[in-house]
């Protein structure tokens, strides 16, 4: 089995805005109620997957610091180099 590229804790570097940002929270998008665990998901074709993220940064307001982004999208993020990503060990 392949381990999953991102997990709670982990770090991500926006190297365009300066900012960092920790992974808090995966979970399906459809799944009701919301911002549920992940252990029913599967391989399911109709999950849109989110991690929600605390981000710092001096140029942020309180209200932007918690954001959620899909999970794809982080992928395409890193593989254009606007992210960097760093494992919690």
């Amino acid at each position: 089995m392949e381990d999953a590229l991102f997990n709670a804790g982990d770090i991500l570097v926006d190297v365009v805005n300066k900012e960092v940002g920790v992974l808090l929270r995966r979970y399906n998008l459809l799944h009701m109620p919301p911002y549920s665990e992940m252990d029913e998901i599967g391989n399911s074709d109709s999950a849109i997957i989110v991690w929600d993220i605390y981000w710092c940064g001096p140029a942020l307001w309180p209200p932007e610091r918690m954001q959620s982004y899909t999970e794809e999208g982080l992928e395409i993020l890193l593989d254009a180099k606007v992210l960097t990503h760093y494992k919690n060990i």
